[in-house]
């Protein structure tokens, strides 16, 4: 899976989590791509079986698409945790940096970051890193 796909993924998550849906305009303005380009993703994405998607309503995650949202949106707080606490990176500058990072760690390397944080249960922000 690309990570553009990924992008889209947890994009659609965290609106439905922080707005309660995920309106094609709302994922435009998060991901910084057209109206046009979020319509033929969605649907690439909903053949894929990881979004539910219908012209003229809000985009819904697939229980697939749900668990790889869920997946990756760990890994990036769990990254924030990593850059914030050992790396000292301030906690207003780790957003970005997990961004790229949660595409390129390994299972063996996220399993690594989690023992030596002592399995933390928020990022730095304050949110729960299962949510």
């Amino acid at each position: 899976m690309t990570l553009n796909f990924q992008d889209y993924v947890r994009g659609v998550y965290y609106l439905q989590q922080s707005r309660g849906s995920a309106k094609p305009t709302d994922l435009a303005k998060r991901l910084a791509v057209s109206k046009n380009t979020v319509s033929l993703m969605v649907q690439k994405l909903s053949d894929k079986g990881l979004l539910e998607y219908a012209r003229y309503k809000d985009i819904g995650l697939t229980q697939k698409g749900r668990t790889l949202a869920k997946t990756l949106t760990y890994r990036h707080r769990l990254i924030e945790r990593f850059l914030a606490d050992v790396l000292k990176v301030p906690a207003d500058d780790v957003h970005p940096e997990a961004c790229r990072l949660e595409h390129d760690f390994s299972e063996a390397s996220i399993k690594a970051i989690e023992k030596l944080l002592k399995h933390p249960r928020t990022d730095p922000h304050g949110q729960p890193l299962d949510a």
